[in-house]
């Protein structure tokens, strides 16, 4: 009972703290935007592990969701690092892409529960993932949002989609699983939580892309508050479903 209460009154902090964060953020990073973002994001790894403890659920599924979150948090502050070196913002995008690797581990634990005889990546998830990517990355060209001449930033932007969507495809082969063949009993929650917490993820990471891509046309106010605003309660989804996800021990079996 006393992690739930406390799982509860992190949810309750974080929109109050997320708009305080905002207030500071536009138009550009300050020392109060910077230790409201902390606290932002420290409690949405404190939900995790309140629901980790709350729920008992201490599967692999939960522990690699954890590590997600702590990596987000890190990727956050390392962005917001005031600072023009460029380290603390590469630091930050290597954060951010391990913790999408941890949470596509979590995840791929969590539809061994479903189809432990499947194999890590299925025809169709492949086919999936590689879609989006093309598409995505088609419509930024077309568009012109990035320029077809810069081989590097299309590699590394293909790359980062690569597992971005990954986290998105595995979201929905698991809940579609679950909806179909599994045991679960809160399925509607696991649609919220996992699905919608990795679509938002992805909304979220594809904004902050186009605004660093080109800030002249993007970076506006209600751009930066939808892009903190996805992103959040994306982070909230995924810590919340700790609560409703268990997994087996070994990734791949």
């Amino acid at each position: 009972m006393f992690y739930k209460v406390l799982y509860f009154l992190c949810v309750a902090a974080e929109i109050f703290v997320v708009p305080k964060f905002l207030s500071y953020y536009w138009p550009q990073r300050c020392k109060k935007s910077f230790i409201w973002k902390t606290v932002a994001s420290t409690i949405f790894v404190l939900i995790g592990l309140f629901a980790m403890k709350a729920s008992g659920n201490i599967s692999p599924y939960a522990t690699y969701i954890v590590w997600g979150l702590v990596l987000g948090m890190a990727g956050d502050l390392l962005l917001h690092a005031l600072t023009t070196a460029k380290w603390p913002f590469v630091s930050g995008v290597i954060a951010f892409l391990t913790g999408h690797i941890f949470y596509v581990i979590a995840i791929q634990k969590a539809i061994k529960t479903t189809y432990p005889d499947s194999s890590v990546f299925e025809w169709y998830e492949i086919l999936a993932i590689v879609l989006m990517v093309v598409i995505t990355i088609a419509y930024l060209l077309i568009r012109n949002l990035i320029k077809r001449d810069n081989i590097p930033l299309l590699i590394g932007l293909s790359a980062y989609l690569m597992f971005l969507t990954t986290m998105v495809v595995k979201a929905f082969r698991f809940v579609i699983g679950e909806f179909a063949y599994g045991t679960n009993d809160n399925v509607a929650l696991l649609m919220i939580t996992v699905a919608l917490g990795a679509v938002l993820f992805f909304i979220s990471d594809i904004t902050l892309g186009l605004m660093i891509l080109n800030k002249e046309r993007f970076e506006t106010k209600k751009m930066r508050y939808f892009n903190i605003g996805t992103y959040y309660v994306a982070q909230i989804l995924l810590g919340s479903s700790i609560w409703f996800v268990q997994s087996f021990e070994i990734f791949g079996k």
